[in-house]
């Protein structure tokens, strides 16, 4: 046998011996490790049982919530009644009172036509009447006696009744020589100054009815069953800066465009104080209350095969339900499916779950969902 050279043998030992050493010294250092790596051990063991049977879950509870919606749209306002007022007929004016945001009561005067022709013609019609009415009753009265021929008092009742239409003729003429106001408003700039001759029908100034404010906007189809007639908004305007106005939906339109897929809906908004005007830009809001639907954490979803499914723990179990999005909202989920308030909802751990499976719960549900 061939013999190890004593240079090696003597390079092993130092080796072993320099090993023996540092062992020595730092003896405590690894009993302290060895003693860490056993409990670690102990801890994942002990764990373990701890966690028994099944997969393990954090749930959290299903919630019930409303699904209300604010809803926001632009709209132009326009007063509650407003007209164009218009020249009754042709010909001077005497007298004008229209001015910017003057009020009117319905029936007050608001431009004066010179009318002196047709004042003759009530005088003369009036004259007219009271000569046939004159007439009428003296053949009556011979008609009594027998002395009038019956022919002739037939004729005197005609001409009264002539003469009376043409007094009520002459005294509509005469009073469309004024321009009244159709209701209780306030008057804007006159296109006309008194001395003007205008022609029937031409244009004179607006009139509108202020006292409330009617705002129209669109609202998708899909909402309608939201909205009701006497249900709150809120609105504000550039024209009144800082500010907001409180209405109520008036009036629903009866049909939905076939090109917006919308329906027309009115707000009014009261304007007792007067501050607000036609034609402004509108901004409202209104909270339109929705269904009550059950609502879980986003992580308890899962997409698959173009389904929308969540894991229900039920006596220990995991049990998969279908569910439909409805709507998402600040880190929850609202759904609808065969789901109820208090249902236990896996919201961690579900990658590894099986329909039936049994399954662990590491926590309360009460925890999970906060």
């Amino acid at each position: 046998m061939k013999k190890t050279a004593f240079w090696k043998q003597a390079l092993v030992s130092a080796v072993l011996i320099g090993g023996a050493v540092l062992a020595w010294q730092n003896r405590a250092e690894l009993r302290e490790h060895w003693a860490s790596a056993t409990g670690t051990g102990q801890e994942r063991q002990a764990e373990a049982e701890a966690q028994g049977p099944g997969t393990p879950v954090i749930v959290a509870d299903v919630r019930t919530v409303q699904d209300d919606l604010a809803f926001s749209a632009i709209g132009t306002g326009f007063a509650l009644r407003s007209v164009t007022l218009r020249a009754p007929s042709s010909g001077e004016v005497t007298a004008l009172k229209i001015a910017p945001g003057a009020r009117f009561s319905a029936g007050d005067t608001l431009m004066q036509l010179d009318a002196t022709d047709e004042r003759l013609a009530v005088a003369l019609a009036e004259a007219r009447l009271e000569r046939a009415t004159s007439e009428r009753d003296r053949y009556q009265a011979l008609q009594d006696t027998g002395a009038a021929a019956t022919a002739r008092f037939e004729q005197a009742q005609t001409d009264f009744k002539v003469a009376k239409i043409e007094v009520d003729q002459a005294r509509a003429d005469l009073a469309r020589r004024t321009l009244r106001a159709p209701f209780d408003g306030v008057t804007g700039l006159a296109s006309i100054e008194a001395g003007d001759r205008i022609a029937a029908d031409e244009a004179v100034s607006s009139f509108d009815d202020r006292s409330r404010i009617l705002v129209e906007f669109d609202l998708p189809e899909a909402l309608l069953g939201r909205i009701e007639i006497g249900q709150p908004v809120t609105a504000s305007t550039p024209a009144v800066e800082g500010r907001s106005f409180d209405g109520e939906i008036t009036a629903i339109d009866s049909r939905v465009d076939a090109t917006t897929r919308t329906a027309r809906i009115r707000a009014a908004i009261d304007n007792a104080a007067d501050i607000l005007r036609p034609g402004a830009s509108f901004s409202l809001r209104t909270d339109l209350p929705g269904k009550t639907y059950p609502a879980v954490p986003e992580l308890a979803l899962q997409f698959s095969r173009g389904e929308l499914n969540l894991w229900r723990v039920t006596d220990g179990t995991a049990e998969q339900v279908t569910v439909r999005l409805v709507r998402r909202r600040e880190g929850l989920v609202i759904v609808d499916g065969p789901i109820a308030e208090g249902d236990d909802i896996v919201v961690e751990g579900l990658q590894r779950l099986r329909e039936g499976g049994a399954v662990n719960v590491l926590n309360t549900a009460t925890d999970g969902s906060s």
